[in-house]
């Protein structure tokens, strides 16, 4: 009878434990990073997205808006497309917020619906003053957004309360076309300070920044350049995607 001989199992050495735990942390670090990579790169291209909706939207909005500057129904009244008084305690409607800060933009003209931007009745035959304009709002985590406001040219008083119409828009500029032969032709292009006379306005180039309307997410930190109009150069380092969008408008009810 032959006997097999056993032998005997022998466990694994302290350097070999050692090996094959970090062999396993390095492991799961990698797949926690792609995991990590993936969603940021999700929640970036999500941003991305509402960034841009948020720019179409805001354009759509503003050109509507351009199109009623300066409309009236009655024969022979010129309503100038922007109004250039005083709102409540400021000291202009329309206003150029000076370098890369927003401007204030004031559409003037006879609402149809008989309301202003906001929602606010307006009285039959009377103007109305809509007033874009960009600030935080506390609503939504101080995000800055678009805001509107229905003032009355008359009285320079307000006729409600604001109205939030598009979160994530950070910076509104405008930069008015004007004439020097009252034709429709536009010589050159001013800031709001810099309009004598704003019977020679004939269009209107707007620019925004705009986000997706979220609260800050930390992506790439990189410090990034945003050229807006001729405001000049934005430097912005939170993470944030962005986009930046122009056009322009002609002002169908000008010089009528």
């Amino acid at each position: 009878m032959i006997r097999k001989s056993l032998s005997r199992q022998q466990g694994l050495s302290l350097i070999e434990l050692l090996l094959a735990l970090v062999i396993g942390l390095l492991i799961s670090s990698t797949f926690l990073q792609l995991m990590l990579n993936s969603s940021r790169s999700t929640y970036f291209q999500e941003d991305l997205s509402l960034a841009q909706e948020n720019g179409r939207h805001t354009l759509y909005l503003l050109g509507r808006a351009m199109r009623q500057a300066g409309y009236s129904n009655e024969v022979n009244s010129l309503v100038l497309p922007f109004f250039a008084g005083r709102c409540g305690s400021a000291a202009q409607c329309t206003l150029d917020g000076g370098g890369t800060n927003s401007d204030q933009v004031a559409v003037q003209f006879l609402p149809q619906n008989g309301e202003d931007c906001a929602g606010n009745s307006v009285p039959a035959g009377e103007l109305t003053a809509d007033v874009y304009y960009v600030a935080p709002d506390p609503a939504n985590g101080n995000i800055d957004t678009l805001f509107c406001r229905g003032y009355n040219p008359a009285n320079s008083l307000a006729r409600g309360a604001a109205r939030a119409v598009i979160i994530g828009v950070e910076r509104l500029q405008a930069v008015y076309g004007v004439t020097h032969n009252d034709t429709d032709n536009v010589h050159q292009y001013l800031a709001a300070s810099a309009v004598s006379d704003w019977q020679d306005v004939r269009s209107v180039r707007l620019g925004v920044l705009v986000n997706s309307g979220q609260q800050a997410r930390s992506f790439d930190r990189r410090t990034r350049s945003y050229n807006i109009l001729e405001s000049g150069t934005l430097t912005l380092n939170d993470g944030r995607p962005r986009y930046v969008f122009t056009t322009a408008y002609k002002l169908n009810n000008a010089g009528l």
